[in-house]
């Protein structure tokens, strides 16, 4: 029986992973495109998108903390770190704030999302756990 409910939580486990990786991809190819001629999406509708992307999995969703540095993010420094059943939300947009700048200012800019989930076991695998799911998209405008 045991066994059985191990098997089920990872397979509970991993496909919270996948929702939180395509949520990341789908918000850094988002927010290194262009919504206009001189401008990015910026962070706030980046969050529309994310938000959208964990429906099914969450409500509970804390978006977005911008981080002025590449990846690592630290926990508890960077971002807050998530309380199970939540999602929250770390952008690097190079020098840019709020990934909304010119043209100029963020042509070929590596963008960084990366969506943390707080995942509830019911302590089969040792309590909760942070799934991460991540991505990186460069602008080319």
């Amino acid at each position: 029986m045991l066994l059985v409910a191990g098997m089920l939580e990872l397979g509970r486990g991993y496909s919270f992973g996948v929702a939180t990786s395509d949520a990341a991809r789908d918000a850094a190819r988002y927010v290194a495109g262009k919504t206009s001629n001189t401008n990015g999406p910026g962070i706030a509708s980046m969050c529309s998108i994310v938000t959208a992307d964990l429906q099914a999995v969450t409500g509970n969703i804390s978006c977005a903390t911008q981080v002025l540095h590449k990846p690592p993010f630290v926990a508890g420094t960077d971002y807050t770190k998530p309380v199970p059943g939540q999602a929250v939300v770390a952008v690097y947009c190079g020098a840019n704030t709020n990934c909304s700048g010119t043209t100029t200012t963020l042509y070929n800019t590596d963008v960084y999302v990366y969506v943390y989930y707080g995942f509830s076991d019911l302590n089969i695998l040792g309590g909760g756990i942070t799934i991460t799911g991540s991505s990186r998209a460069t602008t080319a405008w």
